[in-house]
Parts: structure tokens; sequence; C-alpha cells
């Protein structure tokens, strides 16, 4: 799965010349080949559906192709088909694209105009999202998260098990002393492989077979800001934060051996914590808005929200869930910000917080159920 960073979503609310496509599919994950072609034929429509609307608007025939190819190239790689995740994101300007495969559960929708369509998208920016990684001797996983659902990733720059950084070439016997990252044999007799336990691993070898997992985990969340959670053993998980560099390790974390607990079961595990955490930090920012409020100086609704967001003003803006995932509607998938009033305004006030270096944050509910607010500097 991919995760969009801070940055990435900064850039597609950059400035741009020329029509921005914003395109979304619901996909099925790796190993369903039946569904995977039907989310082929599925983004071929989309794509079908965007030609037509892009020529009809008075772009000439050779300019949609171009912009377009991208989005062609994706429907002919039949191997790109079989890895996906829950959702499929593209987005597309002249000379320029990304794409997206996601753990989001997406609309069919394209959308053609001026600016980027990011709310369907959003939830990968708030702190509902978070990482796993199991520390554990015989089984390093990498897993994404969020309320619902978690799968795990492939991360190349993780190492999957200790003996993949402690051993090199050579039998793989477990009564067999193995030599360190160094090239020399442990010192104090043979070190055995079995069980998860640090009184197996010699204390060198466990410090940089984890300083090596913590490499790899932060170059692949470099400039993010996902919450990560640790799984493992305590004496494990000590070790590893004393070597973390990642800004966004959080404290507590799952304190039991991994390689007993499933997907599921640390996603169940992860989302207390992660929860407990949210409902600390929503409530002292919903505590914040009422103060405002009664000064005067508060900010709620959608008109406001977006004035305030387009003067600088938004330190964090404050969505509900139904608004923070919600895409504008229309009769067919290809359709228009001006068809939908309410939602083209929650777009533009997100990509003005994130122009100005504002936060964005999902909350349960708002006071009088409105679409949008926020906690504003002035």
């Amino acid at each position: 799965m991919d995760l969009m960073t801070r940055d990435e979503f900064e850039e597609l609310v950059g400035e741009g010349e020329g029509p921005r496509v914003s395109a979304f599919i619901p996909t099925h994950r790796a190993n369903h080949v039946r569904e995977g072609d039907g989310d082929r034929l599925r983004w071929k429509n989309l794509v079908m559906g965007l030609e037509s609307d892009l020529v009809g608007g008075g772009h000439s025939r050779e300019q949609v192709k171009d912009l377009l190819a991208p989005a062609w190239a994706l429907h002919e790689d039949a191997m790109a088909w079989s890895y996906m995740g829950d959702g499929l994101a593209m987005f597309l300007q002249p000379g320029w694209h990304a794409t997206y495969r996601v753990p989001l559960d997406l609309p069919e929708l394209a959308t053609v105009g001026s600016d980027f369509v990011l709310t369907p998208v959003l939830p990968l920016l708030s702190d509902r999202n978070y990482v796993v990684l199991t520390v554990s001797q015989r089984n390093v996983r990498v897993l994404r998260g969020s309320r619902d659902q978690i799968m795990e990733l492939e991360v190349p720059t993780v190492p999957r098990a200790f003996e993949d950084v402690m051993t090199s070439e050579g039998p793989q016997s477990d009564s067999v002393p193995r030599p360190n990252a160094s090239g020399r044999m442990s010192q104090g007799g043979a070190v055995y492989y079995g069980a998860s336990s640090l009184d197996n691993v010699h204390k060198e070898d466990l410090v940089e077979f984890l300083r090596e997992v913590a490499r790899g985990v932060e170059d692949h969340l470099a400039g993010r800001t996902i919450p990560l959670i640790l799984a493992g053993l305590p004496e494990w998980i000590a070790i590893y934060r004393d070597l973390n560099s990642y800004p966004h390790l959080i404290d507590p974390a799952i304190e039991r051996n991994p390689d007993d607990l499933s997907a599921e079961q640390l996603r169940q595990e992860a989302w207390g914590l992660v929860e407990d955490r949210l409902a600390g930090e929503n409530v002292a920012l919903l505590d914040r808005l009422h103060e405002q409020f009664a000064r005067g100086s508060g900010v709620v609704g959608v008109e406001e929200t977006c004035r305030a967001a387009l003067e600088g003003r938004v330190d964090t803006l404050l969505l509900p869930p139904e608004t923070s995932a919600a895409a504008p509607r229309g009769e067919r998938p290809v359709v228009g910000l001006e068809d939908s009033a309410d939602y083209a305004l929650v777009a533009t006030a997100v990509r003005a917080t994130l122009r100005t270096g504002g936060a964005i944050r999902v909350v349960e509910e708002l006071p009088g159920d409105v679409p949008a607010a926020a906690v504003v500097r002035y």
C-alpha cells in the first residue's frame, strides 16, 4: 500500500496549469484474479468517461490523449491489477501524474477542474491511520491500519528476520553458532535460534539487528506523520526505542510476543491505543474551539471555515468522518465540482489549510452537527 505524505498532499494543492483530473475507484486486494479483472473494466469505463468529458469540454483529442496516457498505461498493466489495495487514486495534469493504491473504500469517481479533489483520500492524512511494527526474531512485519482494516505492507528495506541480518551464507542449522554483523563469531558460546527472547540472542547482535530494522522503517516513513506503534516483547521494544529516530513513534506499545498475534488481533490492540490517544487530543481541540467561540473568534460551519482557511487563519481544520471522506455527487461517475456547492467549499478549505501549513483532524462529532469547523490562529 502507498502511504501519502504531507509533502505529497501539499504538492497536489500546488499551482499548476491545464486541467487537473482526479480519478478514484474501489479495488480488490491481491490474489483475487476475477475481481482484479472487474477492477480493470471499471477503470477502463471511468477513463473513457473522462475522455468524453474532456473532449466535450473543448480540449483537443491530442491533448486528451497525452493527459490520460498514464491512466491507459495502468489499464494495460495486467500485473499491476494483481497488487491493488482497497482503493485506487490517480491524479493527472499535463506532463505529470501520481498514482496511489490505498487502504480506503473509495468511490467510483472522476473529476475535471482547476484543482485536484482530495477528500476521498483525506483520511490518509488524519491521525486515524497508523503503522504497526512487530519486532520479532522470526517475523518482522510492517502493517498499515485504521479503525476497521489492517494489512501487511511489503517494505523491502526492512529485514524480515534476525537471521537475515546476522548470518552469512552457509548452513542454517539451529545448533550452529552464527557470525554477527561484523563477521566474527559471537563470544560466550553458541547463539541458538528459536524463541523470541532476549536471552536467546547476544545483546550486541540484537542491537545491530534492530538498528537495521529501524533504518528500514524510517526510510519507508520518511516525510510522513503517521503514528508508529511497536508490538513486541518489552525488552525488544525498549532497545528499539533507544535506536529510533522516527519522530512519530508513540507510547505505549503492544507488549506481547507478536508472533502469537494475527493481523486482526494487532488491529484490535493498535486501534485501542490510537483511539485513546485521539480521544484525548480531540477533547483538547474541541475545548479550544468552544473557548474561541465564546470569545467571538470561533469558526463553525462550511462557509465560515472556508473563509478562514482562505485567509490563512486555520490552525486545525476539524471534519467529521462523513465529511472527511466525502466526494462530490453526480448522476454519472465523471462530475464537476460546480455541481456540489457544499462539497466545493469543503474542498477549498482543505486545499487552503494545507497550503498555509494547517493541520487536518477527523473528529467524531462537531457542535451542531456541522460538516466543518476550525481552530484558528487568530
